[in-house]
């Protein structure tokens, strides 16, 4: 979230007067707003706002994950993170893809959130970009064919190193980083990612560099807990499988670290300033030598360099809470002082062509013409919303320059922003837009999806406003759906009185947003202030009333009922005497009625005391019995059964407690619903309504299922769905979960993938003299009552059974090839006639609807050498339907 002044231009934003003093905003069609078309509007704040709002939501992400005092949150979900990438890793180096294809990506496809880096790949017409936890992804150098390489990848890519593969014809290696510092290769395009060794302990990148010399050697500039906190550089020259310690710095400090990019220093020289002092090295980073003291006080630093100088060295150290950049024009020598800067968010880049260039970046990015003399602001935030193509999107999360591999006298710049990347060929002046079209790194609190036509959706972002748009077709992998942002800043808790949208209430941190009309729709004016004096999160819930679509409930320390009278005016009233901030708590953090008796409501306080109500909230009752560790509860989730008003499930912070809670009495006991669940962060809950009664949760660590048959908690990712953090879940319909993902856009999981069978695995059949093949008769459904497997051109005249799995392998085995993995079980048997056929039924019970199966027939061949052989055919991929 950063949100930023703006003084409202009523007639350059085209607003639209709406009856009653209204005022809104025609919704823009799809696709979204092109160049000229009306932009979103804005909520007016004072010049501080951005700052007091950005210390605010991360006050509130650590409220979210509060846990017990000797609880590392962060480190249990790295942990999490890296056991999902190795399950993703043991699937990609299966031979096929063996899953289905329960997921779909929805979008958007066209309002791309936080990117962080850019670099051109060996062939010199290939860009990487990495965004915050989108991964990492692949496009030309004009931003077309966008392609995700990192879904398989835990923590998102601030960095990213791109190395020609070892052998001709093999991919580039790819190096990514985080800040946080996480540091993964990936040589076959993101489909497996190694962790390199020799970077135990290292906890944050500060620089990163590929030198120009034989070895391809990486270097990175790492801060080590086990040596006092102070940073050291660390090289690879095996193309990033072991790292080794190079240099040490004499004292602990954010420090940084800068290499040449052209010229003869390229290969061989590293400048580093920690402490406010410059070193500088000339042996790769095996030693360094101390030059300038810049500022002994600085307890941080950026750095950049020019090589068209000396180099020329820019230094921003921050000291006493200022950030203040420094120019050297003799290579480390001497530092002058050039000015304080003021919206610096440790982005800064000097251009390889011109000495006298310099960019730094906050909400804004300002270029210097002069040595960083003076600063000229390339544009201000606002005016991406009249031309997103030609104008920088607020927040600018990083900066490169690159050289030209050929013309000394050219370069790219890439500013990476909360709205996508850009590219310029000018010196960093001329930014464009290549975020356009296919970038599906949106990072989204909340959908709602329109009951009378489910491919309406509306989506609150981070930072890209409150959107719209029209579910569109998938055509192969990708984002299918553009967005139109009808309004700029952060949106979430989206909610409606019957799921359509002819009044959508939403909350951005300081107002409620109203939209009114489902097909034309208004966002009326003027906005809802939050009641004088309530306490309440950062980002509140609001929820409608299900009995009448003109009131709602803001969630704070009191329940306050907003009701329309007449327009956009708004009454408003305390719903309720009950005072929430109790237990430690402050505020309602989650509240829902019961879809099938609206009279019955529960709630959840931030410290997780948990309320239910009998009269639609009128008055409450504190339950007895609060999850185990309540104080380390602060629930955030809440979901009611579609058709037992009794049965109700909360979720939240699980790193010290139960992340999921759920009661069958209407709130009397509660019991904890974890096993199967890692300990995470639940976000988002919503039950299934398909009558199974199932739960599916979005989480930190990712996307889960909850089977009331077995009561067990399953990963649903696949291998489709990206690593990422799922804030948000509903059910549209019977058939599809809608995810809103904080960082790869929207998803549809289809809670019952199409029935039907598919084979797989047909080059690798049988053993000595037999190619038994096998394939299917009908479809399987439980509707159809089962189906059958047939064997063609088995052993003849001999018994055999078919074998099942849940999931496929590829390994060799009595001559044949099992393409079952562990634990096989035994199905039906087959006599195979003298033509070498059988078919054998395969009964359908309701337990195995939605699920996927895999089948391979098995027989003795005599005809084996050694008698020991097996007839083993092909597999078959089964999927069981309704």
């Amino acid at each position: 979230m950063r949100t930023r002044t703006l003084a409202l231009a009523l007639a350059t934003l085209g607003l639209v007067l709406a009856g009653c003093g209204a005022r809104g905003v025609t919704s823009a069609p799809f696709p979204a707003p092109t160049q000229g078309e009306t932009g979103p509007i804005e909520h007016r704040l004072d010049d501080g706002a951005e700052a007091r709002q950005k210390d605010a939501r991360k006050r509130w992400m650590a409220h979210m994950h509060r846990t017990a005092s000797d609880v590392d949150w962060k480190a249990i979900e790295r942990e999490n993170g890296m056991r999902e990438q190795a399950r993703r890793n043991a699937l990609g180096r299966l031979p096929q893809n063996f899953l289905v294809q329960a997921w779909t990506e929805v979008g958007s496809k066209n309002q791309a959130g936080r990117m962080h880096c850019g670099t051109i790949g060996p062939d010199g017409s290939t860009l990487y970009a990495g965004s915050s936890l989108g991964g990492l992804w692949r496009a030309d150098l004009n931003g077309a064919g966008w392609t995700p390489l990192g879904d398989n990848l835990y923590g998102g890519v601030h960095e990213v190193l791109a190395l020609p593969g070892e052998l001709a014809g093999e991919p580039d290696v790819l190096v990514t980083f985080t800040d946080g510092g996480l540091v993964r290769v990936t040589r076959d395009l993101g489909q497996i990612w190694e962790t390199p060794s020799g970077l135990s302990g290292v906890h944050g990148i500060r620089g990163v560099a590929l030198l120009q010399d034989l070895a391809r050697t990486i270097l990175v500039c790492g801060q080590n807990a086990t040596w006092g906190n102070s940073p050291a550089v660390y090289g690879s020259t095996d193309y990033g499988r072991t790292f080794v310690k190079r240099w040490q710095a004499p004292q602990s400090g954010n420090g940084w670290m800068w290499v040449p990019r052209r010229g003869s220093g390229a290969a061989t020289s590293v400048y580093l300033v920690n402490r406010g002092r410059q070193y500088v090295s000339g042996d790769g980073g095996w030693s360094f030598a101390p030059l300038a003291s810049i500022d002994p006080l600085s307890d941080a630093a950026v750095l950049a360099g020019s090589e068209a100088g000396a180099p020329t060295l820019y230094a921003a150290l921050r000291s006493s809470g200022a950030w203040k950049l420094y120019r050297s024009d003799d290579a480390g020598g001497g530092f002058a002082f050039v000015q304080t800067l003021s919206d610096f968010w440790e982005a800064l880049c000097a251009s390889s062509v011109s000495s006298q260039v310099v960019v730094y970046g906050g909400v804004e990015a300002r270029r210097s013409a002069n040595g960083g003399s003076s600063f000229a602001l390339l544009n201000s935030w606002t005016a991406y919303y009249g031309d997103p193509l030609h104008k920088l999107h607020a927040d600018i999360m990083g900066l490169h320059a690159w050289p030209d591999p050929v013309d000394p006298l050219k370069e790219t710049w890439y500013y990476s922003t909360d709205g996508g990347i850009y590219r310029s060929d000018a010196l960093g002046l001329s930014p464009l837009n290549l975020s356009m079209s296919g970038l599906g790194v949106s990072q989204y609190y909340s959908t709602l999806s329109s009951s009378a036509n489910n491919a309406l959706i509306v989506a609150g972002s981070q930072d890209q406003g409150y959107q719209r748009g029209l579910l569109q077709p998938s055509s192969g992998p990708g984002p299918s759906t553009p967005f139109a942002q009808l309004i700029s800043g952060d949106y979430g808790h989206l909610t409606s009185s019957d799921g359509t949208h002819q009044l959508v209430y939403s909350t951005y941190p300081g107002f409620i947003l109203v939209q009114e009309g489902e097909t034309n729709p208004n966002l009326l004016y003027p906005w809802l202030d939050f009641p004088a004096g309530s306490q309440h999160a950062w980002l509140p819930p609001v929820v409608a009333d299900p009995l009448d679509k003109k009131v709602f409930y803001f969630c704070g320390d009191r329940l306050t009922r907003y009701t329309r009278v007449s327009g956009a005016y708004w009454s408003q009233a305390l719903h309720s005497t009950q005072v929430f901030a109790v237990g430690g708590g402050s505020y309602v953090s989650a509240m829902a009625f019961a879809p099938s008796d609206p009279q019955r409501a529960y709630a959840v306080n931030d410290a997780g005391r948990l309320f239910g109500s009998t009269n639609h909230g009128v008055s409450w009752t504190q339950s007895a019995g609060v999850g185990p560790s309540q104080q380390y509860f602060y629930g955030n989730a809440i979901s009611v059964h579609p058709t037992n008003p009794l049965e109700v499930a909360v979720g939240g912070s699980g790193y010290s407690t139960a992340a999921v809670i759920r009661s069958s009495d209407g709130g009397q006991s509660w019991s904890p619903e974890v096993s199967g669940l890692p300990p995470t962060l639940v976000y988002g809950l919503a039950y299934a309504r398909d009558g199974s009664g199932d739960l599916y949760a979005g989480t930190e660590t990712g996307a889960y299922a909850w089977r009331r048959s077995s009561g067990q908690w399953e990963n649903i990712m696949g291998n489709e769905a990206p690593i990422t953090i799922y804030w948000s879940v509903e059910a549209v319909g019977s058939d599809v979960m809608r995810f809103g993902t904080y960082g790869r856009g929207i998803w549809d999981f289809r809670v019952h993938p199409p029935a039907g069978w598919t084979t797989y695995g047909t080059g690798k059949l049988g053993s000595h003299g037999a190619v038994p093949q096998i394939g299917a008769l009908g479809t399987p459904s439980l509707a159809a009552g089962g189906f059958s497997a047939e064997v063609v051109f088995g052993v003849p005249s001999k018994p055999g059974l078919f074998m099942y799995a849940a999931a496929s392998a590829s390994t060799p085995f009595k001559g044949g090839t099992l393409l079952l993995a562990p634990p096989v079980q035994r199905g039906p048997g087959f006599q195979l006639d003298v033509f070498g056929y059988a078919a054998a039924a395969i009964a359908i019970q309701p337990p195995m609807v939605g699920q996927t199966l895999f089948y391979q027939a098995w027989m003795r061949d005599p005809q084996h050498p050694d008698g020991t052989g097996v007839g083993l055919s092909n597999g078959l991929q089964v999927t069981y339907g309704p």
